[in-house]
């Protein structure tokens, strides 16, 4: 029994191949023995045939990579295990040019081995060959002194800025000269806080704690010399840049200081996070080492089957190959641009977001201002708290995302708050403002809806001479009405329906002119009935009865909010809040 979806778990990439060429359009050629992928055509100005490979695990790395502007052949072997010196040669031979072939060689023993026989074959059949050891991975810098880094991310650098090289008609030595001076000015890091898992035993290859992280990670499932506590994205990204800063020759004395930023993710990490990384590495380039980040990339090029991870490379930039790397191509090769085109007119992209210690010398930032306790900063702090829990009751019966949504509405809220009366509606126009504009998913406009709905009602009463707290608590149930009456216009859901309307429903509906705790109870038991139900609205119906037994996470949310409402309306002395919450705690534990 296996995890996996492969036919054939111990040698999957002949049957990888095929799907790879029928998916090609003719753009490809694939030999299955010995396997290997070959480009159905090239530039007319190519006079030397470039030929990578080097273990499955990887894609698009290596077959990916081929085609017009990219590699002439590609080798792949076994899931991270070379390829053998017979499909390179025969690889090599199937497409060399009048000027020879280039080998583009990553620093594993196997891959060295391989491709050193394979071009002894080639020279004794007259082929001239020469080839580039890739060498830029600084987690391996130890070894240096014996077996040398590993080759990892420059791979992909290296190959688009070579493969437009060839085709503009450059010769074998000056391709060679070209690669070399790539490597030797390019260093890759990567990390890792869950491993890949084996395509023999479906289970991680390794195990790494919860809260740690492989720090220095190899592509074939290594793990690292290292293993840290994980920090945060910026300290983290922070330190693996300054330390690819260091270790990086400049490349030419006049570009100094500026560089190719390529995130890579290993195959679990998600394009969002790797953008992520990429403005962060960028931030910590520009910020703190006064660089100049000429072209910016990201993407999952190299993976290591599906671990969770990236690297960052950089490589220092020399003008003379930049027209190269800009190039267009045919190939799963990234399409880079210059970063002055990604970041438009905006010279101030990274100012608002600077990490601590990135201002300059006499800049300061002004102060955010901080915002008073009252209801906006109690339910910030609520669903701040609740965001995981919430997400986890979501993910049983929808996407997983109510917590998110929620918490950001109410950091929003808090992050652009305008100092100004601490009251009740001001606070609730606020949220009901965020909400509304800023929230996307169904849960911003809906809770929106009811924010804006209890800000016009408690604004009016507040607007009243002498108005006291017994005539807020009438408005907040006014204004709970009119929200009920708001959402189920604008969403249609009704009672039953396994909704946040099956909360708002009992609390309005319970007899009571004012937010009372029998009328908070009755949501709550409404939140609570939803388990019971099938959903005949919203994401959870697409999993029908498979999400009986969980409550409405919509529904647990208005609980929540109606319970934080009580707790802020009622004197302490009178209050009976903090019997509610072990209900609403039982509701997201459920």
């Amino acid at each position: 029994m296996t995890s996996n979806f492969l036919l054939d778990s111990a040698s999957p990439v002949r049957q990888a191949l095929i799907g790879f060429a029928l998916g090609a359009a003719g753009d490809v050629r694939v030999s299955l023995d010995p396997m290997f992928v070959t480009a159905a055509r090239h530039a007319p100005g190519r006079r030397v045939a470039l030929v990578s490979g080097g273990g499955a695990g990887h894609e698009p790395m290596h077959a990916g990579f081929v085609g017009v502007g990219g590699l002439d052949a590609a080798c792949p072997g076994e899931i991270f295990t070379s390829p053998h010196n017979r499909q390179i040669f025969a690889a090599s031979s199937a497409v060399a040019l009048p000027g020879g072939v280039l080998h583009i060689v990553k620093n594993y023993t196997g891959d060295v081995i391989n491709f050193g026989i394979a071009a002894e074959r080639l020279a004794a059949d007259g082929i001239e060959v020469a080839s580039i050891l890739v060498d830029d991975d600084l987690g391996s810098e130890a070894a240096a002194a014996t077996i040398g880094r590993r080759g990892t991310g420059v791979t992909v650098i290296l190959e688009k800025i070579l493969g437009a090289a060839a085709d503009a008609g450059l010769d074998l030595a000056h391709l060679k000269c070209l690669g070399d001076s790539i490597v030797q000015h390019s260093r890759s890091l990567a990390v890792a806080n869950v491993a890949h898992t084996s395509s023999d035993t479906g289970l991680a290859a390794f195990h790494v704690t919860p809260g740690d992280l492989e720090y220095g990670v190899g592509i074939h499932g290594e793990t690292a010399a290292q293993t840290i506590r994980q920090p945060g994205l910026a300290e983290l990204v922070t330190r693996m840049v300054a330390e690819l800063h260091e270790a990086v020759p400049d490349a030419v004395a006049d570009a100094a200081n500026r560089y190719v930023l390529f995130v890579n993710g290993l195959g679990a990490t998600t394009a969002l996070e790797l953008q992520h990384i990429l403005a962060e590495a960028s931030r910590a380039l520009v910020g703190n080492h006064d660089a100049e980040v000429v072209s910016a990339i990201s993407g999952t090029y190299i993976s290591a089957l599906d671990m969770r991870g990236f690297s960052i490379t950089l490589t220092a930039v020399d003008d003379l190959w930049l027209p190269f790397l800009f190039a267009e191509h045919e190939t799963a090769l990234p399409r880079p641009l210059p970063a002055a085109a990604l970041l438009l007119d905006d010279a101030h992209l990274f100012d608002e977001a600077r990490l601590p210690g990135e201002l300059d010398a006499g800049d300061q930032l002004p102060p955010r201002p901080a915002v008073p306790d009252g209801f906006l900063s109690s339910l910030h702090r609520i669903f701040t708290s609740l965001r995981g829990a919430l997400n986890a009751l979501d993910q049983k019966a929808g996407d997983g995302d109510m917590g998110s949504n929620l918490a950001s509405g109410l950091d929003l809220a808090v992050r652009d708050y305008v100092p100004g009366a601490v009251t009740l509606d001001a606070d609730l126009s606020r949220l009901a403002q965020v909400y509304l504009d800023d929230v996307g998913g169904s849960s911003g406009p809906l809770f929106g809806l009811v924010f804006q709905e209890l800000s016009r009602a408690v604004g009016r009463a507040a607007a009243v001479d002498g108005a006291d707290d017994a005539s807020v608590a009438r408005a907040v149930t006014t204004g709970l009405r009119s929200g009920l009456a708001a959402v189920q216009r604008v969403g249609g859901a009704v009672a039953e329906d396994r909704t946040m309307v099956d909360a708002l429903g009992p609390a309005v509906a319970s007899g009571l002119d004012s937010l009372t705790e029998a009328s908070v109870r009755a949501a709550i038991e409404g939140a609570r009935h939803t388990s019971e139900l099938v959903a005949r609205r919203g994401r959870a119906s697409y999993v029908g009865a498979r999400a009986v037994g969980t409550p409405d996470p919509g529904a647990v949310a208005v609980a929540i909010i109606l319970v934080a409402l009580l707790e802020h309306l009622t004197p302490a002395a009178d209050s009976h809040a903090e019997d509610l919450w072990p209900l609403i705690d039982a509701l997201i534990t459920a």
